[in-house]
């Protein structure tokens, strides 16, 4: 049998029936879905109703950890380390509550090299500073004074990071001196922090003593540290009406299950502070995606997602924690850890990620927005608004705040998701033929 390879050859090949596109090659943004398992992908109202309910119980749960291990866990730290509340909102628990960001940065620069972390930590930087002040100006029922000191040297130190920022952003590409340049700034800021006191002295500020925690959480009567036992045990009155029964139902699987995997803050606080920590980060990814998930059925842009729901999602951490605090009356503690929670968000959450990605790739980084670096310069006139109100005010966290920082935060959303729309190409379909391999890339 002949076979004339010459004529087979001679005719038209496509190249393309053998390869599968990458997403490099689209002339379209990828859905930020994809960033995440393969689950849920296709439109369905069932699966937006589902989402929603698990997100609503993952909040409960986020509320519950905040409440009963991470801010008790750092009243202690305050404690025995004699620090200030401003300082440690400013640092641990900034730290702690931004967990989520460093995750999502790091599997968004690192796993799937997109843009998902940094629009994310952009967004979530607006919802941090506006997003707390509203809830907390709003809800909290009376006002909360703030010294003026702490809330001006994180608003400096939060200027000073978008700038740098905006610096990266600007020509849509990250080199290893920009990045590592964004840690090198976080540990001036935690020199800054440490010398504290000294500083105050420098433009005339007298250490206010009060700011220190005097009350040893172990000891104290008012909302005291519970045991494991006191924990599991705990039952609502019987003479309580039918609706408190039921909301002690549906928190108590949570909280048997909380109280089994984490110490209470009353044994080894650190340790419970540190698997805290881990709860917040694996329930504010499943809310993330979650939330995703939502809202790639209802129709929102891609291009918004990350300034939005991803944002939103991984803040709740910092809204309950400072509106936790505000409560007990810590309201520089609870701006400190809004402010602060961004400061680490630019510095470490933005700059390690690529710093090792580019440590290990030996390439710069691309970002694709263009709208990112706009959204960026915002930031300064959102943070400079917030801190105009708590001037007008004398640095009072109240209702002014609270409906002045709201209003911002729609304005914000309404110019940033414009710029991000005009800016980027449309999102891809992955439920069409053309598309569908993103689901499998």
């Amino acid at each position: 049998m002949y076979i004339n390879f010459n004529a087979i050859l001679e005719e038209e090949f496509d190249a393309n029936f053998l390869r599968t596109p990458h997403r490099d090659n689209l002339n379209c943004t990828p859905p930020d879905i994809i960033e995440f398992p393969n689950f849920m992908r296709k439109k369905n109202i069932g699966y937006v109703i589902i989402s929603i309910l698990i997100s609503l119980y993952l909040f409960l749960i986020l509320a519950i950890v905040c409440d009963d291990y991470l801010v008790p866990a750092m009243e202690r730290l305050c404690y025995g380390m004699r620090m200030s509340y401003d300082v440690a909102g400013a640092t641990f628990l900034a730290a702690a509550t931004s967990a989520p960001e460093l995750f999502v940065s790091i599997v968004g620069t690192c796993v799937t090299k997109g843009d998902i972390g940094v629009g994310t930590i952009v967004g979530s930087s607006v919802f941090n500073v506006l997003g707390i002040a509203a809830f907390c100006g709003i809800f909290v029922s009376a006002a909360t004074q703030m010294d003026w000191w702490p809330i001006t040297r994180d608003t400096f130190w939060y200027m000073v990071s978008i700038l740098l920022l905006f610096g990266v952003l600007y020509d849509s590409k990250v080199v290893i001196y920009e990045a590592a340049g964004l840690l090198s700034f976080y540990i001036l800021y935690i020199v800054a922090l440490a010398c504290d006191r000294r500083l105050q002295g420098l433009v005339g500020k007298q250490f206010d003593e009060d700011n220190i925690m005097k009350e040893n959480p172990m000891e104290r009567e008012e909302d005291p540290l519970k045991t494991f036992k006191e924990t599991i045990m705990e039952r609502p009155d019987p003479e309580a009406k039918l609706i408190v029964k039921i909301w002690w139902a549906i928190k108590y699987p949570a909280v048997v299950l909380l109280a089994i995997t984490t110490p209470s803050a009353r044994s080894i606080f650190p340790l419970s502070m540190l698997l805290a920590v881990i709860w917040i980060s694996i329930i504010s990814y499943f809310i993330t995606w979650l939330l995703t998930i939502v809202g790639y059925n209802i129709g929102i842009p891609d291009s918004i997602m990350g300034l939005t729901v991803l944002a939103i999602g991984t803040s709740v951490p910092e809204i309950i924690s400072s509106y936790i605090v505000c409560m007990k009356g810590y309201g520089s503690m609870a701006m400190c850890n809004a402010i602060g929670s961004n400061t680490f968000d630019i510095f470490i959450c933005l700059g390690l990620p690529w710093t090792i990605m580019i440590l290990a790739s030996g390439k710069n980084i691309l970002i694709n927005s263009q709208g990112l670096s706009i959204t960026t310069g915002l930031l300064i006139g959102t943070g400079l608004l917030v801190y105009i109100c708590f001037l007008i005010t004398k640095f009072s966290l109240n209702k002014f705040v609270g409906w002045s920082s709201f209003i911002m935060y729609v304005l914000f959303l309404i110019i940033s998701s414009y710029i991000e729309v005009v800016t980027l190409p449309e999102v891809c379909d992955i439920e069409s033929e053309d598309y569908s391999f993103l689901n499998y890339d």
